[in-house]
């Protein structure tokens, strides 16, 4: 009879545990998309609610961090895009805002990462492990490390061969040499003025998947020499594969003297296929890509 009745209370225990489990683990998303500015941040700064066994959280997680290499780690908050916050309670949405540290109770069941976006104060990604205050270390490293792979899921990857095809691609030759205003006039695509300025910008349905959207690319005379890909901070272009055809390429870098940043270009042989990154960290971003007719 204790057996049972001990099992009974067992079950209802682990119940209630997966219900809480469960609840709380509807905060992971913040938004149904990704955050672009996830994306887009260069810099981030880490922060904890230190009380108590938290206190090992963010040494803990730097090495993950450190060994990404995606993000700049910042000392000094105001000049991050991202915080990135170890927690034992969930985040209220008050990190600028807040008189002092947080004040709720110090209980170290759950640790919370919670990515905060610097300028705003709000929470753009968050995710949690319940297990206990023994675990805190090990636990913010494994928080850092699906943060790190959710990043990295977001992330399109082309190929070599998605980029070439559109050079050739007949939406975007159809445009060779012809004058802004003759562009616009032409009712198979759909180029609209950029507000405020005198750039094209071209929607091509019909194109490529890589280069659905370009900018086009007008000389001094008003006559369009080619276009530029519209790039989002999701896409990319593996760069050793590019490296691995490294005979069809000249390739140049340096460090800007005035930003300090790492930039690296690689053009092909004919000039007419440019491919640009910018190093951010050990991690290069593709910024650019260019084709000219």
């Amino acid at each position: 009879m204790r057996t049972r009745v001990l099992a009974q209370w067992v079950f209802v225990l682990l119940a209630s545990a997966a219900c809480l489990s469960s609840a709380f683990a509807k905060k992971k998303v913040v938004s149904q998309a990704f955050p672009i500015k996830i994306l887009e941040a260069k810099s981030v700064y880490l922060d904890c609610d230190c009380r108590k066994e938290m206190v090992v959280s963010v040494p803990s997680a730097l090495p993950e961090l450190l060994d990404w290499g995606r993000y700049r780690l910042t000392p000094n908050r105001k000049e991050a895009d991202l915080i990135l916050l170890f927690s034992m309670n969930t985040y209220l949405g008050d990190y600028l805002t807040r008189d002092g540290p947080d004040k709720r109770p110090a209980v170290v069941d759950f640790t919370i990462l919670t990515v905060i976006d610097a300028y705003t104060g709000e929470a753009l990604w968050t995710d949690s492990k319940r297990w206990g205050y023994m675990l805190v270390g090990r636990a913010s490293r494994d928080l850092m490390r699906e943060f790190r792979l959710a990043v990295g899921e977001q992330v399109k990857k082309w190929t070599l061969n998605d980029v070439l095809s559109c050079a050739s691609s007949p939406a975007y030759t159809a445009f060779a040499h012809l004058t802004s205003e003759q562009a616009l006039a032409e009712r198979e695509f759909e180029v609209a003025r950029k507000v405020n300025t005198s750039d094209l910008t071209v929607a091509s349905p019909n194109a490529p998947d890589f280069c659905k959207r370009a900018e086009l690319v007008v000389g001094p005379d008003n006559r369009i020499l080619g276009f530029e890909v519209l790039l989002t901070a999701a896409q990319t272009v593996e760069l050793a594969e590019i490296i691995e055809q490294a005979d069809r390429f000249e390739f140049s870098g340096g460090k800007d003297p005035d930003t300090g940043v790492t930039n690296f270009t690689a053009q092909s042989k004919d000039k007419k296929i440019l491919i640009a990154y910018q190093m951010q960290g050990r991690v290069p971003l593709l910024i650019r890509v260019r084709y000219l007719y």
